[in-house]
């Protein structure tokens, strides 16, 4: 027992930072539905009900943490009924649902996010007087156990606005309904296949901010002589947007002053360190810190430092400027260091 609470007591400490940096957000859906024909029996009775393409309507609340999201939801979809037993049949099928769902979004550090998720909750199924060739076959309600699995992809428009399409397979436990008839218990199924198209909005989304002014760092001065010497910079810093590689002009400006500062002081060797902030998979940022590292490789070449001269040293997020928690997008992390030895 005493080990079982120290292994609770380490994910909750664990689990804190990602906590801190968690993401409210609200959402909405919407789309196309089909209603998998359903059995309806019991007893000596049983009829078997087809149904047309129906629609759906939901909307979510909740955070994320790094790639996971934890949400509840509510959601109302509704089916017409097209034949009973065979013939020609009226009506209409509704659910209304609340769940609770657990999502796991693929490249969260990219603009396009692919996501799985799975839910359970329970649901109200309404089947009002369902009709066969005009007269009533069977009716009833019941509220039932539900769940669902979906997945899809998201993409970000702004930082804190996301549109998202998916595919929602939404299913309960078998409900009751009564014949008409006879008023006899009837067994009924609930399985749906739906294509949504929704919208997402991120409260405390991080703002994608300015790439810092560059920070030049001044080598020591040089020891007196007949005739000042002008100080030259030994060190520049140049920034990226969020998972980007390509150069800004701001960044553009930092390059040319190192690339001058190289060829007038006679550099042999120039040093380019890429790194990246913690947001992402190692893996993903270990590429990404190389490309920024290339990209400002080309723009000293395209100055006149010859290619031969230019060493480059991906970091990924190994070496952050700010330390913060795994998933953070710091900007001042997003950058290539130019060192002239």
């Amino acid at each position: 027992m005493r080990n079982f609470k120290t292994i609770i007591a380490a994910a909750v400490i664990a689990a804190i930072p990602a906590i801190a940096q968690a993401e409210w957000y609200v959402g909405a859906d919407a789309g196309a539905q089909m209603l998998q024909n359903s059995k309806n029996s019991g007893g000596t009775s049983s009829l078997k009900s087809e149904q047309d393409a129906g629609w759906l309507v939901q909307g979510e609340v909740g955070y994320a943490f790094g790639p996971w999201r934890v949400e509840g939801e509510v959601s109302y979809r509704s089916s017409g009924i097209s034949k009973v037993g065979g013939a020609t049949g009226s009506g209409d099928v509704s659910a209304l649902a609340t769940m609770v769902n657990g999502v796991y979004e693929f490249l969260p550090q990219s603009k396009w996010h692919p996501f799985v998720g799975l839910g359970i909750g329970g649901a109200y199924l309404d089947d009002g007087t369902v009709k066969q060739s005009g007269a009533n076959a069977y009716k009833g309600s019941d509220y039932q156990f539900a769940y669902q699995g979906f997945a899809g992809v998201g993409y970000d428009v702004t930082s804190n606005v996301e549109l998202k399409g998916q595919y929602r397979y939404f299913s309960t436990l078998d409900y009751e309904t009564k014949a008409s008839a006879n008023n006899a218990k009837l067994t009924s199924e609930y399985h749906d296949h739906a294509v949504l198209l929704g919208v997402v909005y991120k409260f405390n989304a991080p703002a994608v901010a300015p790439a810092p002014a560059p920070v030049p760092v001044a080598a020591p001065a040089p020891a007196p002589a007949p005739k000042a010497m002008p100080m030259v910079a030994k060190n520049y810093i140049v920034f990226f947007d969020f998972d980007k590689s390509v150069v800004t002009p701001e960044a553009s400006r930092v390059i040319q002053q190192a690339a001058a500062a190289a060829k007038s002081n006679g550099s042999a060797r120039i040093d380019l360190t890429g790194h990246t902030d913690l947001s992402g998979s190692s893996k993903y940022n270990q590429a990404l810190s190389q490309k920024r590292a290339d990209a400002v490789k080309a723009q000293l070449i395209a100055q006149g430092v010859p290619a031969g001269q230019i060493v480059t040293v991906a970091k990924g997020k190994t070496s952050p400027m700010v330390p913060t928690p795994d998933g953070v997008r710091e900007p001042q992390n997003r950058r290539v260091e130019i060192v002239l030895p």
